[in-house]
């Protein structure tokens, strides 16, 4: 019979290591929380003066009240992903697409 408090020695090993792993990963966020400025900018690696230039120029989704900024993590995440650098490959199929649709005229 193995001794109690080696058990429970065990035990907290394992609570502890979850503790470090759930921290590293940071705070567990609900997709529908709003986000303000520093949890924004934590989220997408910039500055809180970046991401007021970009609120200033229209670039980015966000909502007002009063003098506070809030983001919503799903749109922050479609902003993101709409700026697609195209590759050397799309770029062959778009011009492709471009000559066949638009043939020369002599």
């Amino acid at each position: 019979m193995e001794n109690p408090f080696e058990i429970i020695l065990e035990r907290l090993d394992r609570i502890e290591k979850s503790i470090e792993l759930l921290s590293a990963n940071g705070p567990l966020a609900h997709k529908n929380d709003p986000m303000d400025i520093k949890a924004l900018s934590a989220y997408i690696k910039t500055s809180p003066s970046a991401i007021y230039k970009f609120t200033s120029e229209g670039s980015i989704p966000h909502y007002k009240n009063g003098k506070r900024l809030y983001f919503k993590r799903e749109e922050i995440n479609d902003w993101i992903f709409t700026t697609k650098v195209k590759t050397a490959y799309d770029i062959d199929k778009a011009a492709d697409e471009y000559i066949r649709k638009h043939p020369r005229k002599y």
